[in-house]
């Protein structure tokens, strides 16, 4: 995912990095992942298992016959294999491809790994914003992408609620408040990652905000966090509720 927003100190994330190990503290509201593409190359999921990470997103695809990610099936697999529950997100190119034709895209390349055991909820990343293709504006062309995959999921038995990764002070800020997907909330804002917050800035651009609550789903605290098990710099993600939260919120259901 794009790098645009400024890196905070990691240790106001409060991490504490010891030979590419990440720990948590002792006081915790939240749940670490990490999410990958291509640009991590081989991936060594055993050791970002015991490195402290519960789950992790992969990239599936961009837009709609674009480009598959080549690295996909061996992450979903391999991270699966070492434990981690995985979900797939799909770069969207919505003013070049209906929702339609983005969810069919997106759906015949991951569609055969949602299915199997430790997935969770797959992601619409929102980072061009290059106008729609088959709806009124943004919000409308998420909602009626993850519609659609959630008929794929319905037709091969699994419940689906898709999610939006998008940057909180440009992405979101296209977004208004119809918006069904859950949010993925991009903000290196230097707060811990186990007991901050993604809502320091720009605020007013919080369409999932409750009664001044300032829910989230996800957090991707930085772009340069640094693992064991990942050569170079891999995004660290904060999940808002513990392991079974996790289960049974955005674990896959059958």
């Amino acid at each position: 995912m794009k790098k645009s927003i400024m890196l905070g100190m990691m240790v106001a994330l409060g991490l504490t990095l010891s030979a590419g190990t990440v720990r948590a503290n002792n006081s915790t509201h939240s749940l670490f992942g990490i999410d990958v593409s291509q640009y991590q190359g081989s991936v060594n999921w055993s050791s970002v298992k015991a490195n402290g990470a519960s789950y992790a997103f992969a990239r599936c695809d961009i837009g709609s016959y674009y480009h598959v990610d080549p690295d996909f099936g061996s992450n979903m697999g391999n991270g699966k294999n070492a434990g981690l529950y995985m979900g797939a997100y799909h770069v969207t190119h919505s003013g070049a491809n209906t929702p339609q034709e983005e969810c069919n895209y997106f759906w015949h390349n991951q569609g055969g790994y949602v299915s199997t055991r430790l997935s969770i909820m797959p992601a619409a990343d929102f980072e061009v914003f290059d106008g729609v293709d088959g709806a009124g504006n943004y919000t409308d062309w998420l909602n009626d992408w993850s519609a659609d995959v959630k008929a794929k999921g319905t037709s091969a038995g699994i419940v689906l609620r898709p999610i939006v990764y998008a940057s909180i002070c440009s992405g979101m800020c296209d977004l208004n408040t119809s918006i069904a997907l859950g949010s993925w909330c991009a903000s290196y804002n230097g707060e811990n990652l186990y007991t901050g917050n993604p809502w320091n800035e720009c605020t007013s651009c919080n369409q999932w905000d409750v009664g001044g609550s300032g829910n989230w789903t996800y957090w991707q605290v930085t772009s340069h966090g640094s693992i064991g098990g990942v050569s170079g710099d891999v995004d660290f993600d904060a999940f808002n509720g513990t392991l079974a939260d996790l289960v049974s919120w955005q674990g896959v259901a059958k």
